[in-house]
């Protein structure tokens, strides 16, 4: 009887444990999803503000490159 006691209690401590892990487990996802979210788009806008800076030092390059080498005297 006392080896029954012992195991009930290892696995009222156990089933106390995977019920603290099972409320807690949902808010933890959730907060990783919002922080995923948050990065892709923060990752969508350096992305767009890269592509702006390329385009911009690509035109300033094709003016550049229409310049004389030589310039008048």
């Amino acid at each position: 009887m006392e080896i029954f006691g012992g195991f009930m209690m290892m696995m009222s401590i156990i089933g106390f444990f995977l019920v603290v892990i099972w409320f807690i487990l949902p808010f933890v996802i959730f907060n990783i999803k919002g922080r995923v979210d948050r990065s892709a788009a923060m990752l969508e806008e350096m992305d767009q503000r890269l592509k702006n800076i390329e385009r911009i030092l690509q035109d300033h390059r094709n003016v550049e490159e229409q310049r004389p080498l030589d310039p008048p005297l």
